[in-house]
């Protein structure tokens, strides 16, 4: 299934969910495992954006760093930083407002019911909200222009983004798009769409620091994001070499992940939803007007 992109995002938002969550923090992470994230200066919690025992362990976390006055910011995958505006401002008025000031019901992100518990615990323990990713609007540039569309020369070298990801995480990214695609696109179509990934990944990173103050933070994205191969930390660490990182990868039972691309795997149940392969397939099988 898809971590990131915005196609396969839409057909899981018209899928029936269970809204449910039985996941308890202190059940999937041991003390040692949290000693791990309570020292580190950014925790990424990788998603499956549809599950909502994901996010109750995300809210989780960001309660266990709010009622220990640690939590300095949130960095949101699901907000652009053309947003950002809307995330500055954001206080317990504007709560209720907030899924119509970031356009959530066109977006393609899974219902808000599952974002508004963190927005609020974001608001609730002071903690700066930051939009990560990019404009989607802004893909076909990225696809046009290369990496220029979005990022200063100097924030390219800076990144890394002015050479290629060694050959196994090359490899690990073109194999990611190509299963949550579901192993429907091209290989050659699947090397194309590798500059968009890495831009958003690399975005969410110099979203960061240029918003982050201080305190802890914590990243809301998909799991493919969260990887330490090819994902945030990689940028993360290219700004910020001394940086204490925790990142965290929540499979679901029957779709496990690698294990050694991340500081912690949390399995749970899968979300009840729809096959989104169907979708993608009837889809790409529609003929081109």
């Amino acid at each position: 299934m898809l971590r990131f992109g915005w196609l396969l995002l839409i057909i899981l938002n018209n899928a029936c969910v269970s809204t449910e969550p039985s996941v308890e923090l202190a059940g999937v992470m041991s003390p040692e495992q949290q000693t791990s994230l309570l020292d580190a200066d950014v925790i990424l919690l990788g998603e499956q954006h549809d599950n909502p025992h994901h996010h109750a362990v995300q809210r989780q976390v960001l309660d266990l760093l709010g009622q220990k006055s640690q939590l300095g910011s949130v960095t949101f995958e699901q907000a652009h930083w053309d947003q950002q505006t809307v995330l500055t401002a954001l206080n317990n008025r504007s709560l209720g407002e907030l899924a119509k000031d970031l356009q959530w019901k066109s977006s393609g992100w899974p219902d808000f019911k599952f974002y508004e518990p963190l927005f609020l615990a974001t608001v609730r323990y002071r903690a700066q909200a930051i939009a990560g990713n990019i404009n989607p609007q802004k893909t076909k540039l990225v696809y046009q222009q290369g990496y220029a569309a979005i990022f200063q020369a100097n924030e390219q070298k800076n990144l890394g983004l002015d050479r290629d990801l060694e050959p196994q995480a090359q490899a690990a990214l073109e194999d990611e798009i190509f299963q949550g695609h579901c192993q429907m696109l091209p290989k050659d179509h699947v090397k194309t769409m590798i500059p968009v990934q890495r831009t958003r990944d690399a975005a969410m990173a110099l979203a960061w620091l240029r918003q982050h103050k201080q305190g802890k933070s914590v990243f809301i994205v998909g799991a493919g994001h969260a990887r330490k191969d090819f994902g945030i930390p990689l940028y993360l660490k290219r700004l910020k070499p001394d940086l204490k990182i925790y990142s965290i990868g929540m499979n679901e039972t029957g779709a496990e992940r690698p294990a050694a691309v991340y500081d912690q795997i949390i399995t749970t149940a899968p979300a009840q939803r729809e096959d989104p392969c169907v979708g993608l397939k009837e889809k790409f099988s529609k003929p081109k007007s």
